[in-house]
């Protein structure tokens, strides 16, 4: 199939600027021009579901071109790829440990001002936030 940029946008909630962009620096490739416009195929389609898998992975766009340049020969670059996915995910099981964290602390100012909320509004002693579990 062929899809306008306008498509592409409304598929992966992207702005058409961050599509040509993505242009720009060569992440998709062979795009079509046509009189100014812009025209993609399935490959570009595989080509941003692979990349907005890579950025949810927190993987920076110039590992996510590097990751691609390698694919291009993978028998040759295969060591390369699986050390660059291996540090990645150590880094995003790093980035998700310290969101755990931060969510868990979330949740106790939700379960201390709800007891706080609680206390004024039956006009009873305040909680100690070390009593809050």
């Amino acid at each position: 199939m062929i899809y306008t940029i306008t498509e592409l946008s409304k598929q992966f909630n992207l702005p058409a600027s961050t599509i040509r962009y993505y242009e720009k620096i060569g992440l998709l490739e062979n795009v079509e021009h046509v009189n100014s416009r812009r025209f993609y195929n399935d490959s570009h389609i595989d080509r941003l579901n692979a990349i907005e898998c890579f950025k949810k992975a927190l993987l920076p766009l110039d590992d996510i071109k590097l990751f691609f340049s390698y694919e291009k020969d993978m028998e040759a670059n295969s060591e390369k790829i699986l050390e660059m996915m291996k540090s990645q995910e150590v880094r995003t099981q790093k980035s998700l440990e310290a969101l755990q964290t931060g969510l868990a602390h979330l949740q106790k100012k939700i379960r201390f001002y709800t007891l706080v909320s609680e206390a004024v509004k039956n006009k009873t002693p305040m909680p100690d936030w070390n009593d809050v579990v």
